[in-house]
């Protein structure tokens, strides 16, 4: 749901080579990321666990274990939003429609983020893109900038 893979690389294989370059093990990064071995596999394994069961601040923290840049493996621009931004671009659609409706309608509840815009870190990157396209804002300049997501 979140884009389309640069090169015809998916994000696992991607992944996994960014851990390979960083001399680290699996269980290494399954124990940093507070998982199991078995999930932290699964994000090697196929290309949706990144983007649909990660948290945002989990996605962030893999990339600077193994120095992936995460804008480039989601093919992000240079445009930064920040998570005080997209509260206040959900609170305009407030504007326009209850809380409700517009939890209803992005599939996530939003009143926690919207009052605390560091909770959006407690979100996957799928349910950043479902919360931030009706407001006209690409999940991928949510991400980090720099070289390996620092």
């Amino acid at each position: 749901m979140t884009g389309a893979h640069a090169e015809g690389t998916g994000y696992a294989a991607r992944v996994r080579a960014a851990r390979e370059a960083s001399g680290k093990e699996p269980a290494e990064l399954a124990a940093a990321l507070r998982m199991s071995y078995e999930s932290y596999r699964d994000i090697e394994s196929y290309d949706d666990e990144i983007t649909s069961v990660l948290s945002f601040g989990d996605v962030v923290a893999l990339g600077r274990l193994v120095r992936l840049d995460l804008r480039r493996l989601f093919g992000a621009d240079d445009k930064v939003v920040t998570f005080g931004e997209l509260a206040e671009a959900i609170r305009a659609r407030l504007g326009e429609t209850s809380l409700e409706q517009l939890e209803d309608e992005v599939g996530w509840e939003l009143a926690g983020a919207v009052s605390d815009p560091a909770t959006f870190s407690d979100f996957t990157l799928d349910g950043l893109a479902d919360v931030s396209a009706p407001c006209g804002i690409d999940w991928r300049h949510l991400l980090p900038s720099g070289d390996h997501a620092s």
